[in-house]
């Protein structure tokens, strides 16, 4: 008897291994001066109803830019596969439940605007200026932030 109220006492207390964190890759994709954001479904677990840069998971064994390519493809129907993508940020944070994620966006140049097929993760698609989007009180900081750094990129690539 004495063992099994050692056992009660103990069994809520559940040695689990140490996860790494969660790896993402996303882009920011822009076409003729405007970049595309997509609105998130309320029922998402990361940044759930936010306007988010497109992009998601890397599976195991997937590269960065190969996740990056297949995510956007998913989420918008857009194929980035001959895109020449430039990595503008490495970024980290927590979805909503406090699990950490660590990830990448690319700055993505298209020559024409395609057509955007969302999927159920999102409700709504943009294509927006540098100006709207760093203007626009319902974009993230963080939104904003890569804005800038694809801004910079752009600019750095041209020179």
């Amino acid at each position: 008897m004495g063992l099994d109220k050692r056992a009660q006492k103990w069994q809520n207390y559940i040695i689990m291994p140490k996860e790494d964190p969660k790896k993402a890759a996303k882009a920011l994709i822009l076409s003729n001066g405007k970049y595309l954001l997509l609105l998130r479904s309320a029922e998402e677990d990361i940044c759930p109803s936010d306007w988010d840069i497109p992009g998601g998971g890397i599976e195991p064994g997937e590269t960065e830019q190969g996740a990056m390519v297949r995510e956007i493809k998913e989420e918008t129907g857009i194929d980035l596969s001959s895109c020449r993508a430039i990595p503008i940020k490495r970024w980290e944070g927590l979805n909503k439940n406090g699990v950490k994620i660590s990830g990448i966006d690319f700055l993505c140049i298209l020559d024409s605007r395609p057509d955007v097929v969302l999927s159920p993760e999102h409700v709504e698609a943009r294509w927006l200026s540098k100006e709207e989007i760093l203007e626009g009180e319902e974009f993230a900081e963080w939104v904003k932030e890569s804005v800038k750094l694809a801004s910079e990129a752009l600019n750095n690539n041209q020179s």
